[in-house]
């Protein structure tokens, strides 16, 4: 629980960037999922496993996203996640 509580708090200043391809419209081809947030993440050196991210439905659009992470069951958090252009 209380690792659970250190890495809340560091999260709270994390943030990952994602470059995606789009289409017309800014629309992009496929989503944003889990997997691919906890990959980049991993890249920054920060160890989440996907199936503690929580989206409502994956991302589809551009934009800034605040993604829940349930790190343990009394223990939450957000990460900021960009959606870029690729």
């Amino acid at each position: 629980l209380e690792s659970a509580r250190d890495l809340a708090a560091s999260l709270a200043n994390v943030s990952c960037t994602i470059a995606v391809k789009v289409g017309d419209d800014e629309k992009l081809y496929g989503s944003v999922t889990e997997a691919q947030i906890a990959e980049v993440l991993q890249e920054q050196g920060i160890e989440i496993d996907k199936h503690k991210f929580h989206l409502e439905s994956p991302i589809k659009e551009l934009g800034v996203f605040d993604v829940a992470v349930r790190l343990h069951p009394e223990v939450e958090s957000t990460v900021k996640v960009w959606v870029v252009e690729e």
